[in-house]
Parts: C-alpha cells; sequence; structure tokens
C-alpha cells in the first residue's frame, strides 16, 4: 500500500466532521480520486475531476447503492435520478423558484422575519446567532415558501438535524439510523393532512404546486414528492442559515465586516465568497456505472463517489494561493457551492437572496458587532457544514 493509500485508509469521520479541509488539501496534491474507507466514497477532489463526473451521467450516475439519502428520504428524490425524471421533479419545483418569482416575493416573506428576531435580541448586545437568528430566519421563511407556516422554528430546525443525520450516514451507524427514521415518521406524519389540505385548496405554495403537477391521485401524487420535498426541507434549511453564519465568521475574522457595513451593497459579494469559502452542503454523490478514467485513476464500476464541490472551492489551480482564506474582495467568478451540472440546486437563487437579507438587516441592526473573544466559533461537519455555535456581542 503506497503512503498516500494508508493515509486515506486512515482517515477517520471524526476528522472530517471535526476539520475536512487538510484532509482535502493532501488528497488534491497526492491522490486527488481516491478511496476513503471510512466513509465507503470515492473522493473526487478537484475542481476539474468533480465538473467532469458531474457533468456526465451516461458515466457517473446519480444514484449511489447503498444510498443514505435514499433510506433517509424514503424513496426517489429528485438527486437520485438523471434525464426525463429528473427533469420532471425539477418541473414541479422551477414554477415557484425561478429568479423573477423569488425577488418578487422573498423579501416580503423574509425581512418581517429577520426584523422580529432581531427586535428580540438587539437589546441585549449578545447572542448565539446560530440558534437565535440564522436557523430559524432559514428554517422559517422555507416553511411560509413551502406552505408549512404553521410550523415553529424548534419542529423545523428538529427536522432538519434528523435528515442530516441520515443522509449523511456513509458510515451506516445504526444510532444515526434511529434519528433520521424517528425524524421521516414524524414529518409523514405531520405532512399528511397538509397535504390533503393543499390538494383540495392550492395557495400557491410550492408544496400545493408540485401537488398540481405531479399527476395521478392524492396518493401518487405524495408519493412522488415526498422524497424530494425531504431533501428541500434538509437543504433548503440548511443551506441558507448554514451558509450566512458562515459567510458572517469569515467577514469578522478578516476584519472585512466594516466594508460591508460602510456599504451594504457588497453583501451580495460576501455571501457568494462566504459559499465558497465554507461550503455548507459539501459532496454531490455519484455510482461510477463502468470502469471509468477520471483524474489519472481508474474507478471500477459500481464505485460510489463523492464528488467534493468543498474541496473544489479551496482548489489551489482555480482560486490560487489563499484558496483557504475568506477575501470579500477576491476577484469574482462562478463557484461549485450549489453543485454542477442537471442536478445544479434549483433553490439557488432562494438561498442566495435570503442570506443577503438575513445579513444585510443584521449588520445594519447590530452596531459594533463582533466575534465574543470567550466564546470563539467552532466549525463542524465535512457533507453539511456551519459553525455550531456563533457568539457575538455588539454596541447594545
Amino acid at each position: 500500500m503506497s503512503a498516500i493509500d494508508a493515509y486515506a485508509a486512515s482517515v477517520t469521520v471524526e476528522e472530517l466532521d471535526r476539520d475536512p479541509y487538510p484532509v482535502y488539501a493532501r488528497l488534491r496534491a497526492e491522490a486527488p480520486v481516491c478511496l476513503v474507507p471510512a466513509v465507503r466514497l470515492w473522493f473526487v477532489t478537484r475542481w476539474a475531476d468533480v465538473e467532469e463526473a458531474a457533468t456526465r451521467p451516461d458515466v457517473f450516475c446519480s444514484r449511489v447503492d447503498p444510498s443514505p439519502l435514499e433510506r433517509t428520504m424514503g424513496g426517489e428524490s429528485i438527486l437520485l435520478v438523471d434525464g426525463e425524471p429528473q427533469k420532471r421533479l425539477r418541473s414541479m419545483l422551477d414554477p415557484s423558484l425561478r429568479p423573477r418569482v423569488v425577488e418578487a416575493a422573498t423579501p416580503d416573506l423574509i425581512e418581517p422575519l429577520a426584523d422580529e428576531l432581531l427586535a428580540a435580541i438587539e437589546a441585549k448586545g449578545e447572542a448565539e446567532l446560530m440558534s437565535e437568528y440564522f436557523e430559524p430566519v432559514s428554517v422559517l421563511g422555507l416553511g411560509r415558501v413551502l406552505g408549512l407556516g404553521h410550523l415553529d422554528g424548534d419542529t423545523l430546525r428538529g427536522w432538519f438535524h434528523g435528515l442530516a443525520e441520515g443522509a449523511t450516514n456513509f458510515e451506516d451507524d445504526p444510532a444515526k439510523w434511529d434519528v433520521a427514521d424517528a425524524t421521516a415518521a414524524e414529518i409523514d406524519e405531520e405532512l399528511a393532512p397538509v397535504f390533503e389540505r393543499l390538494y383540495a385548496d392550492p395557495d400557491g405554495s410550492t408544496i400545493a404546486t408540485m401537488l398540481a403537477l405531479a399527476g395521478g391521485t392524492l396518493e401518487e401524487r405524495v408519493a412522488t414528492i415526498l422524497p424530494t420535498l425531504k431533501v428541500i426541507l434538509l437543504g433548503g434549511m440548511q443551506e441558507p442559515g448554514h451558509a450566512a453564519g458562515s459567510t458572517l465568521v469569515g467577514l469578522l475574522e478578516s476584519r472585512q465586516v466594516r466594508a460591508v457595513v460602510d456599504d451594504l451593497t457588497l453583501v451580495r459579494d460576501a455571501v457568494e465568497e462566504g459559499l465558497r469559502w465554507v461550503s455548507p452542503i459539501g459532496t454531490q454523490t455519484r455510482r461510477a456505472l463502468v470502469d471509468a478514467e477520471l483524474g489519472g485513476t481508474t474507478v471500477p464500476a459500481g464505485a460510489n463517489l463523492g464528488l467534493l464541490v468543498s474541496s473544489a472551492n479551496r482548489d489551489e489551480e482555480v482560486w490560487g494561493p489563499t484558496a483557504g482564506e475568506f477575501n470579500l474582495f477576491r476577484p469574482r467568478r462562478s463557484h461549485a457551492a450549489f453543485g454542477f451540472g442537471s442536478h445544479f440546486c434549483s433553490g439557488h437563487h432562494f438561498s442566495r437572496v435570503q442570506m443577503r437579507i438575513a445579513l444585510g438587516r443584521l449588520l445594519d441592526r447590530l452596531p459594533g458587532l463582533r466575534l465574543d473573544p470567550d466564546r470563539p466559533p467552532v466549525f463542524d461537519g465535512w457533507e453539511f457544514r456551519a459553525p455550531r455555535h456563533l457568539h457575538v456581542r455588539w454596541d447594545a
């Protein structure tokens, strides 16, 4: 066994959760396509190879086997099919997520929600922003768009964390399955009357639109959309809130936050750099249909691949020697946080707009915002990565 193969075999889930970026950097340099036994995936770490595998469904299909995502979501979702089935599911989502629709509707949903949450904390002078602001804005905002405005933030946050336990369970941990299975069952029970109501009396929400376009009996329509809806509950809740938290950490640690406070139009650039710097969703998964050459390595037929968009977003060949640093003024180019190819995230525009509103409102209303020196932020996760806690202070 070569030194790099021995290294890859020694990588643990705990190490990846703590900080995957040093692992990715070594693999990019020495073995850009490499089996990591701990998670039973071939890691693909360089930008060019990630993009190639993500855009060749004839060689690398979307449905991995076994699939933690399929088990967690209870069937085939939009992330696990290619070609016409994937286009059909995407067509059910697109009407409510088109940029023009998002730009028109999102501010009226998110701005009052952000202001309400900020009003509850701004007199305190300190807060833990992940639980008190960023996650609630994210989950409650998505809930309103989906047609789940009756659910509280704690319920929706619990659903995200429970589904995440299963979707990232590449190591097949029984304890994680227990959490994910219980969460999926709770979602099924809670949403059953919602489906009945929105089918009988559609309200223009995403769920109502998907039901209307799915076809068949109500039971058939629910079976078609429910796995994809759970994917949205996971990614759509996680991506904006967690990416916004990571972006704020980048701004504060790099001491570039003042520039954004002085010119809030820079929030757009901050969001894009934050998504690149710490990609909230780390991978697209694929399965090799045949023996295939990728990055100078032969990947065997049947192998499951983790296309690491988080690693591609720090590829020095693309982003230069400072790829690991947050830089608000980095020359702009497209990042990979929302994936590549036909599976590019349907909700990317909604996520971006939600992040801009949440960050802009926060920086406008909390003067002198700074990290709490006694409780610095700690990140965790490799498939879903964000600050576990984000303690800050400001001039109340």
